[in-house]
This record gives structure tokens, sequence and C-alpha cells, in this order.
């Protein structure tokens, strides 16, 4: 006989142990029971260690199911499913738009944080530290009318087409960013805003023309173009291509596709956080504390966002090239002015007789 290592006192005093959950002593039992007990481990202290302990203890008789807790966006980088989904992500890259190395956090943060097995592909230019799978195109010239559009409208319709992407795939920006774990179902939930009709810039013509589009064919009129990254299929891309003829008219692809193809959207709040603002990194984890994808304008990337993002994503991705070619990055470049030609005074009416 030997005393039992199991120290878990029910309420008369007496001792658990055995095979059987019937089986109770007085703190004495034969070695050869004790040794199969499946409760008999060593004893804790400490009000918190024994509470765990029996939890434990109470999940192995079956009188209770503790449920997984969800991640609380600790910042620590997590073991990808290895038998989990697998999904492309797609990123429309032209380098000389970009603001710094923007594009290295979002492939990041993809790696990171998505429960599943990453694709990464480029669409357009590839960085210098980028060693991964490419689909070269080049920019539309200058030529062409509303060159950005039809620039994006370009790669999206390689992403449409092209035999290297995935009959369902994730269309990406370089400026987005994921900030905590996250499934193919968050990435297949539709997330829109009410949308305001406005005149105000290129970029908002072309929504009310989409809008007004999708308005005479009776469907709905929700924003998507909210910059989340956006699932879809190839198959009704090239369809969406077809039925308004995108290889003319410029419109926002994202707004016609979640409104023809997708229902009852959510609103993009708290899993979406768009930043506005230069700031501290501090302040970043302060603005981003409930969000799991986050975006910034432009003039928002900043020493700050860039030491946040650091912290958050330390390790290197798989497509990135050796560290001294990992280079900080954060500084806006400034646009040329634009020239305007203007005629000599001599030949304004006003100075003419």
């Amino acid at each position: 006989m030997k005393p039992c290592s199991y120290r878990g006192k029910l309420f008369d005093g007496r001792y658990l142990c055995g095979n059987s959950h019937d089986l109770i002593h007085d703190g004495f039992v034969s070695e050869k029971t004790c040794s199969s007990c499946p409760y008999a481990t060593p004893p804790v202290s400490g009000f918190f260690a024994q509470t765990t302990q029996l939890l434990v203890q109470k999940a192995r008789r079956g009188e209770i199911t503790v449920a997984a807790k969800s991640c609380g966006g600790c910042g620590e980088t997590k073991h990808r499913i290895p038998n989990g989904p697998v999904m492309q992500f797609v990123w429309p890259y032209w380098a000389g738009g970009a603001n710094g190395d923007e594009l290295r956090w979002s492939i990041r943060s993809v790696e990171t944080f998505f429960q599943g097995r990453a694709k990464i592909t480029i669409i357009g230019d590839r960085p210098e530290w980028y060693h991964g799978h490419c689909i070269r195109k080049k920019r539309v010239p200058k030529s062409r009318p509303n060159r950005a559009f039809r620039d994006m409208l370009g790669k999206v319709w390689f992403i449409a087409t092209h035999e290297e992407i995935d009959s369902e795939c994730v269309w990406m920006m370089d400026d987005i960013y994921f900030l905590r774990p996250f499934t193919v179902d968050d990435l297949k939930t539709p997330r829109a805003e009410r949308w305001h009709p406005s005149e105000c810039n290129g970029w908002q013509r072309r929504k009310t023309r989409s809008m007004k589009a999708l308005g005479a064919l009776g469907r709905n009129q929700h924003d998507y173009a909210t910059h989340l990254p956006h699932w879809l299929e190839k198959s009704k891309l090239r369809d969406l291509f077809e039925e308004f003829n995108l290889h003319k008219n410029t419109m926002l692809w994202e707004v016609l596709y979640g409104n023809t193809y997708r229902q009852n959207p959510q609103r993009t709040r708290p899993f979406f956080a768009r930043l506005k603002n230069q700031a501290r990194a501090d302040q970043y984890r302060h603005l981003t504390r409930n969000a799991t994808v986050l975006n910034h304008i432009a003039s928002a990337w900043c020493k700050g966002l860039r030491e946040f993002l650091s912290d958050l994503l330390p390790t290197p991705a798989s497509v990135e090239g050796e560290a001294a070619e990992r280079k900080p990055s954060y500084v806006i470049k400034k646009k040329k002015k634009r020239v305007v030609k203007r005629r000599h005074p001599s030949t304004w009416r006003m100075n003419q007789k």
C-alpha cells in the first residue's frame, strides 16, 4: 500500500481514485490500482492551478465540455493548419503607385493569420524582395483614357481568365492587413455599407455609374467598394465583364459583383478599421483593438504605422528574400505637379484689339 498521488478531496473528506468513478478511499490504495488510475495526477498548489486541474478532470469524465477560447490578438505568429483549406490570395500591384513596402506587411498578415494554407500571387510588377509566384503584366499605356481604372480592370480580367489563378480566390490590395486569425467563412461573408451618391471625384462618379447600371436591372445598390478583401469566383467574374462590358466601360467591378452575386451583407465594422491619419504605434493598437482587417489611405502610411505592423508581424513571409533586402520604407513619394500648358498672353482675346 502507498499514498494515492491524487489529492482531490470530496465534500466528505475522502478521496476519489481507481478506474471507476465510485471508488472512494481514505488516502491509501494498492499500487496496482493507483498506477492505472486515469485521475492520479501530482498534487498542485494554488487556487488557480487547482481550479484548472479540476476542470480538466471534469472534462475527462464527460461532466463538462470545455469550449476553445478564441484568439485575443496577442500578436504572436500562429501555426497554420496543415490540413486546412487552401486559398489563393491575389494582389494586383503597380510598384510606381506604392508609398513604401506596404505589400510586404499585407502578405505577412495573410500567411500569419489565415487558418489554412495561403497561396500568394502578384499580378503586375515584381518587387525586388519578392521571390514568390508572379504573373507579369505591364501597366496600361498613358495614351489610353482612364488609365488608372483601365489598368486595375485589366489586372482583374487576368484574375478572371488566367490559367494560374484558381477557380476561387481572394482579391487583395497592398494596403490591406489582417490583424488576427481569420477563416474562409470570414472572407465569404458579404460586407457592405449604405451607398451615398456623390460626384466629388472620378472614383465616386464611376461608383454612381455602377449603381445606376445595377438599378436599371432591378438589383441592390449596396456599397461593396469598402477597401476590404473580396472572395470571388472566376466564372462569375468573367460573366460580369461580359454583362456590363467592362472592357470598355470603367465601372467598379467590386460593386457590380457584390450586388449581382452576394446577398444580405453585414456592416463592415467592427470587423474592419480604416485609418486616415498618421499616429504612433500605440495609438494604432488602440484604434484597431476590435478589428480583424485594417486599411489606410495613402497619406496615413508613416513610421508609426510601420512600427505597429512590424511588432504585429515579425516573421518574414515565405516569399520574402534575404534579410539584407528588407529595407525599412515609409516615406511617401511626392507626386509631380501637373504641367498645365497655357497660351501666350498676346493671344488672349482681352489683349487683342
